[in-house]
């Protein structure tokens, strides 16, 4: 059942979920991720909420050590560590000297009652810290974790500075592997999911934001894909990120498709006016069902 979808992603069975905001937002894209296929979170959001979704699933599922963490130096106020825990829903923010070297872990609970927000975090930082080192196997990290009673434990190298962290949360998703053999994962061992966007002025900028939440594809969704503003989107897309793969549509002529491989696109989606609904064929007098 596996099959190639880009150059660079494989589906472990033939099924994305539509980018339709009553079909698709993270919830489902972990669910489809999960058995092999690929969700597309749709498009009719802001630029913040549709890249959290995106970043939802891409945290979802570890290979134990996230590595791609949000942390704070010791100067940062009681403020700026409030923000950033509510903007990435975490519990806790690694604290490091300019150096990455880890000074100790704050947590929402450690920050709760402060009252003066600007105040460096290194007063509120829990210094007595419990690390471990990269070569650490899950079974050492949870004795670990159930010796000292604590939920996070922070991975080092030989210089203290800071490469990673493994919760118990995260241990629970990759012991539950073995129940989701075909899931669609990238290099990292993270679910994939792709996210939709339009030809609106802000195309790019919401572009930007996908790929700072590691979005695996992008898919220039429109009724009718052949048209000036799909072609020029998808071309400035590629250039700007030449290696991220992006999907464009819906087409259903030849010439359609070469003009959008032309452009740089990485797959096509095909089928113009299917639905009982759709007046598409009716007024752009083109479309075919796939």
């Amino acid at each position: 059942m596996k099959t190639r979808l880009t150059r660079n992603i494989y589906l472990n069975i033939p099924f994305l979920s539509s980018a339709m905001d009553t079909v698709t937002e993270s919830r489902m894209a972990i669910a489809v991720a999960k058995e092999g296929g690929i969700g597309v979170i749709h498009k009719n959001i802001t630029i913040e909420k549709q890249r959290k979704e995106v970043e939802i699933v891409k945290s979802y599922h570890r290979n134990g050590i996230i590595r791609n963490l949000i942390t704070i130096n010791e100067d940062t106020s009681i403020k700026e560590a409030r923000r950033l825990i509510v903007k990435h829903n975490i519990s806790a923010l690694p604290v490091t000297d300019h150096a990455g070297k880890i000074l100790g872990l704050v947590t929402s609970r450690d920050i709760k009652y402060i009252a003066d927000d600007n105040i460096p975090v290194i007063n509120a930082v829990t210094k007595k810290l419990i690390t471990a080192k990269e070569d650490i196997t899950l079974s050492e990290a949870k004795e670990i974790l159930f010796k000292h009673k604590i939920e996070k434990l922070l991975i080092v190298d030989e210089s203290n500075s800071l490469r990673g962290l493994i919760t118990c949360k995260d241990i629970d998703h990759v012991e539950h592997q073995e129940y989701f053999p075909n899931a669609c994962k990238d290099m990292n061992d993270r679910l994939r999911v792709g996210a939709a966007v339009s030809t609106d002025v802000d195309t790019l900028e919401r572009v930007e934001e996908l790929v700072k939440a590691d979005v695996d594809v992008i898919v220039v969704d429109s009724a009718h894909g052949h048209s000036t503003k799909v072609i020029e989107i998808v071309r400035k897309i590629k250039s700007k990120y030449p290696n991220l793969d992006v999907i464009a549509g819906n087409i259903v002529t030849k010439e359609a498709a070469f003009d959008l491989i032309d452009a740089g696109a990485d797959c096509l989606k095909v089928g113009i006016g299917p639905g009982s609904i759709c007046t598409t064929r009716i007024v752009a007098g083109v479309g075919v069902p796939q």
